[in-house]
């Protein structure tokens, strides 16, 4: 077997087994007791599901925070796997690895990088300051990225090179909306895609 193949099938593996332990946290945590009233229980699913019913909007704020945070986190998790099937195939650690290849592909901030970050900024952001007095504090913190995102190039380069396919399983939060017989359509209520216009009339 190639090493290509290998590092898709562990890859494969490490990102199903990912998904099944979610699924079974998330299905546990709905039926976690979260008070009790007499001999009576209260879980965490009818104390979202009586949220999700009274304020629909903050749940689903929340839920799509939370979902976001895991999806940025997720994205650094399969890079560490990438990285841990590369680092395997040359024998080598996921450090030496990094230290082999990040140096490279850190570049130094140049001025216009700082003039346009600084030109991206609002006018709240800055405060009215001009270029001058924010070149060396935005230099920095363009500096401080530059680790970050050499890390994600690599990862990048590595998972076309190595052919690896990657697959997010999260599932996106989701609100079911109920349409009544009397709310305006246009088609037909067949359609395989709906979608929903909410308007505020005062």
């Amino acid at each position: 077997m190639s090493r290509y193949a290998v590092g898709s099938l562990t890859l494969a593996l490490l990102l199903g087994a990912f998904a099944q332990v979610s699924a079974q946290q998330a299905g546990a945590a709905q039926d976690e007791v979260v008070a009790r009233v007499g001999d009576r229980e209260v879980t965490l699913g009818e104390l979202e599901q009586r949220w999700r019913e009274i304020d629909p909007g903050s749940f689903m704020q929340v839920a799509q925070s939370r979902f976001d945070a895991l999806d940025q986190y997720l994205d650094l998790l399969v890079g560490d796997r990438i990285l841990e099937v590369e680092a395997a195939n040359r024998g080598l650690s996921v450090d030496a690895l990094l230290q082999a290849e990040l140096p490279s592909r850190i570049t130094p901030v140049s001025d216009a990088d700082v003039e346009q970050f600084y030109n991206s900024l609002g006018s709240g952001q800055t405060q009215g300051r001009p270029l001058e007095q924010l070149r060396v504090p935005i230099q920095n913190f363009l500096q401080q990225q530059r680790p970050a995102q050499a890390r994600a190039a690599l990862v990048a380069e590595l998972s076309a090179s190595l052919n690896l396919p990657v697959e997010n399983l999260l599932d996106p939060p989701r609100q079911n909306v109920s349409v009544a017989p009397t709310d305006p359509i246009k088609g037909t209520s067949e359609a395989s895609v709906e979608i929903i216009e909410f308007s505020d009339f005062q």
